[in-house]
């Protein structure tokens, strides 16, 4: 329950929560590789070279298909609007976590699978996917500026980037 004087919330906070959690896991899992797996050897570098393979089609797929949402009707309700508009962010974010993150639950199976088991091959990848899953995750004012466009596309506002606090502004990102 909140007080009178608190201040609000923003529709952003559980959002930025989730994606944060799925920032924090990359290197939580990393450092557990490095426990149970070892630094001692270095992947090939073909296999170095497949996972950022790998993490670049993640990001591209991200890219290309992430952002995607079926337009608003112009005739929405700005309330509808909005709201239409947070459920798309929620879901379309939740795809590209998903998607950006995989090649990083991928290398820890290539960790054991793929010689010699070093914690290298998961680190490799790791870092790719988590400037990955920060590009592609984080509501920005770039993530909803893009986002907003796809819903409004029709000539409906969704309102997006009033969320970040007012119409976004190229190359400032929050």
């Amino acid at each position: 329950m909140s007080s009178p004087g608190a201040p609000a919330t923003s529709p952003l906070q559980p959002l930025q929560l989730i994606v944060f959690s799925f920032l924090t896991t990359i290197p939580a899992l990393g450092v557990v590789m490095v426990i149970v797996a070892g630094l001692e050897e270095y992947p090939s570098p073909v296999v170095a070279g497949a996972l950022f393979v790998l993490n670049l089609l993640a990001f591209a797929l991200a890219e290309l298909i992430g952002y995607r949402t079926p337009a608003l009707d112009p005739a929405t309700s700005p309330e509808a609007a909005r709201a239409s508009g947070l459920l798309a962010l929620q879901s379309t974010t939740m795809l590209r976590l998903a998607i950006t993150e995989a090649p990083a639950i991928l290398s820890v199976a290539a960790t054991f699978v793929i010689l010699p088991t070093t914690a290298w091959t998961y680190i490799v990848s790791g870092f790719w996917a988590l400037l990955s899953v920060a590009w592609h995750g984080w509501p920005s004012r770039r993530v909803l500026r893009k986002l907003e466009a796809s819903l409004d596309r029709n000539g409906a506002r969704s309102q997006l980037s009033e969320l970040t606090g007012g119409p976004a502004t190229p190359g400032l990102q929050h």
